[in-house]
């Protein structure tokens, strides 16, 4: 009895002092830089600012999307320009298949890289630059950099713990900077297409892929140096060192999703922070399709980008004829321009300009999504239990498409080789075996099961480096030479020893068989004599 009111004890103190420990410090006047033009991607960033900004915290926003309603401790600073805004809804079939599935670290930084860097060249930045508020300063600033690690200077410039957003579940140039370990034979490139467990042969592409793009990445990137340098001041050192200024990286990452992989204290996994309950009602017309749909529906979208309407009329007539096969069951389909799709839409299609996607996910009537694979849509539907079909087209959507068919919860299909056949196989193989829906369960159970929020999470590991100061969670690795983090020295250490030890071991032999020669020959001679 007594050991039990011992344990019942300890289990208060410890949940007390988890409790006491995750309560907010209070004002943190924090500095928000999305400087990326994604709108899918920004979700998270605001999620993020939104629920520092519901905890107590002051929060300056710079992003290309204002909030459509003003909130509390949340100030809005736009950077929203014509030209740069253009990819939002506006990627048409033709351009889309210049960047199908393309690794060019030198088209991806000239192209959403350095555009993004010369947005500094903009008032309301370069105030911030030149004369940033201090009364009160700022606490910590957080951005997401992805391909513009130029924003990573401003950590430089206000002395604070600089901390950045991942919405992928990582980048591959980000580990080495971070000091972060790694095992290429588990963790696999995000930009290489496959997820772990790899054959040989994946490994092999693998270990090729992560250092094509690590070090690609590293290369191009030395064309932002010149705009750091424009932008901050001639001292300013290159973007490669800066990278080493980041104190705290919050990435979209959940092990029961993307797998194991080893990371250091200062990458702090928030998958799915993203995901909020939703809060955006369907249109009137789209409810009354969705609850009428007695035989389920099904979701096809492909993001803020694409879009599907400039695709090829074949393509899209074989979306139709699929379509018609699967009656009475609905079709809900995201397009930017409806006007332009070929005409004899199905009867059981409707189509939307734009929808709130997670009321469409969270649907009691759903059966199945059709998605590129971007990792934001996917985590989504996973989160409410829904089936999947991928179209992987650019960037991680490759992995994310096989990872999920490696964990029977989607149909992977490439566009180089998609036939009617084959699109009309999935779309009947995910509706219609109950396995897909009996693995998305599980996986949806899995991914929700974690201690603390990923909001939580974020905003105690945030208030964690304000309190704790720049460094408080820098790996030693990062400071050490490559060779010495591979243990090359402790290698040519052993290596020297060895060849001594030999070299040793050589001279002794060689000295007992002279000696051992010469008493023999002593021997002979006396037996002669």
């Amino acid at each position: 009895m007594f050991v039990k009111s011992g344990k019942c004890a300890l289990l208060i103190l410890v949940h007390l002092y988890i409790v006491l420990s995750l309560k907010p410090i209070d004002g943190l006047r924090i500095l928000g830089i999305f400087p990326q033009t994604f709108r899918s991607h920004f979700t998270m960033n605001e999620r993020l600012m939104r629920g520092l900004a519901a905890r107590g915290h002051r929060v300056d926003v710079y992003s290309h999307y204002p909030l459509k309603e003003p909130m509390e401790n949340y100030t809005d600073h736009s950077i929203r320009t014509l030209n740069i805004t253009t990819y939002l809804n506006n990627l048409h079939y033709e351009r889309m298949l210049e960047w199908l599935g393309i690794v060019d670290m030198s088209l991806v930084l000239s192209q959403l890289g350095n555009p993004v860097c010369e947005l500094m060249e903009q008032p309301v930045l370069k105030k911030l630059i030149d004369d940033p508020p201090s009364d009160p300063p700022y606490d910590v600033v957080i951005t997401q950099p992805y391909t513009a690690s130029c924003y990573l200077a401003f950590g430089r410039r206000l002395n604070i713990p600089l901390v950045t957003v991942e919405t992928l579940s990582s980048t591959d140039w980000t580990y080495a900077s971070m000091g972060n370990p790694r095992n290429l034979a588990i963790v696999p490139s995000v930009y290489g297409g496959q997820a772990s467990p790899m054959t040989f042969v994946e490994r092999l592409k693998n270990f090729f892929m992560t250092y094509y793009v690590e070090y690609g990445y590293y290369y191009f990137v030395r064309n932002q140096n010149a705009l750091v340098k424009k932008y901050f001041g001639e001292d300013y050192p290159p973007v490669s060192e800066l990278m080493k200024d980041v104190d705290l990286m919050l990435i979209n990452y959940n092990h029961m999703l993307n797998g194991i992989k080893p990371l250091t204290p200062a990458i702090v996994p928030v998958g799915g922070l993203h995901i909020a309950e939703a809060n955006n009602k369907l249109s009137e017309r789209t409810q009354k399709f969705l609850d009428q749909s007695e035989s389920g529906f099904v979701y096809f979208s492909f993001g803020s980008m694409v879009r599907i309407e400039t695709f090829p009329k074949p393509m899209l007539e074989m979306f139709y004829n699929a379509f018609r096969k699967i009656a009475p069951t609905r079709v809900l389909w995201k397009i930017v321009k409806p006007e332009e799709l070929p005409t004899g839409l199905p009867d059981n299609v409707l189509t939307e300009t734009w929808l709130p996607q997670m009321e469409v996910l969270k649907h009691k009537n759903i059966r199945a999504f059709i998605t590129h694979g971007g990792l934001m849509g996917t985590m989504e539907a996973i989160y409410n239990a829904v089936p999947m079909i991928g179209f992987p087209l650019f960037s991680d959507q490759y992995m994310n498409v096989d990872l999920y068919k490696r964990k029977g919860v989607a149909i992977k299909l490439e566009w180089s080789n998609i036939t009617r056949e084959s699109f009309e196989f999935a779309l009947f193989e995910v509706l219609n075996n109950p396995l897909y829906k009996k693995e998305a369960k599980k996986l949806s159970l899995s991914f929700r099961d974690v201690p603390m929020s990923p909001m939580d999470t974020a905003a105690y590991w945030i208030e964690f480096v304000a309190r704790n100061g720049k460094k408080s969670l820098r790996s030693p690795l990062v400071d050490m030479p490559w060779w010495q983090a591979s243990l090359l020295d402790v290698y040519a250490a052993f290596l020297v020893v060895t060849i001594v030890a030999l070299y040793t071991v050589k001279v002794i032999v060689r000295l007992l068989i002279i000696l051992v020669t010469k008493v023999k020959s002593y021997f002979n001679k006396t037996k002669r004599d």
